[in-house]
């Protein structure tokens, strides 16, 4: 998950969300003030005049990536890149399991899934996802990775549109669940009462 944070929700975090959302990445926005309601995230994106008032804030164990042409200590836990179109490949390349995958042509998310230009190949099936499903697939495997649920209001702020409401979501799951149908078996995404959808482990979904 992808959390873009300004001192305020600006225009231009709010342009950078949209970026995101454009090259399939689960993204929300969030004023500094306001990055505890998002949490947990796997990467922050935020400029460089900023970057200091983010470092003091408990949020160092956060990767940062920071746009803009100021100076940006590497050594705590962030990179900088100098301008916006540069930041789906620092992205992508901060999620890559295998540290050998170029962005440009796709990277390893787990041993099973590799995420391409346009598709995605999990245990030798190649699945094309609309970019609403993308979003949902990447957001509920980061989730799941991490033993956690996303519940549908976070789909709706990290996927799409806030305005996503519980049946909309519930309607997209289905749909990408008879996509991954053939690589994952049946309800390979599923739903915890009172939590929200995760994505299956192995075991759990070859014998749904």
């Amino acid at each position: 998950m992808i959390l873009v944070c300004d001192r305020t929700v600006s225009e231009r975090a709010m342009r950078i969300r949209e970026r995101m959302l454009a090259c399939g990445l689960p993204a929300a926005v969030s004023a500094l003030s306001s990055i505890r309601e998002y949490l947990p995230v796997r990467i922050l994106i935020t400029f460089t005049d900023v970057f200091d008032d983010l470092r003091r804030m408990p949020y160092g164990h956060i990767f940062c990536v920071a746009v803009g042409d100021g100076f940006v200590n590497s050594a705590l836990n962030a990179v900088r890149v100098g301008g916006e179109e540069a930041l789906p490949a620092a992205v992508l390349r901060r999620l890559a399991l295998d540290e050998r995958d170029d962005p440009a042509f796709g990277i390893h998310l787990t041993p099973e899934i590799f995420r391409g230009p346009g598709f995605y190949e999990i245990r030798g099936h190649t699945l094309v996802f609309t970019a609403f499903e993308e979003r949902l697939f990447l957001l509920l495997a980061l989730a799941s990775d991490e033993g956690k649920c996303a519940s549908p209001e976070r789909i709706g702020a990290f996927c799409g549109a806030p305005s996503e409401d519980a049946n909309a979501v519930a309607a997209h799951v289905h749909h990408l669940n008879q996509k991954l149908a053939p690589a994952l078996g049946d309800r390979a995404i599923r739903q915890r009462r009172f939590c929200g959808y995760y994505l299956a482990n192995r075991k759990e979904s070859s014998h749904a």
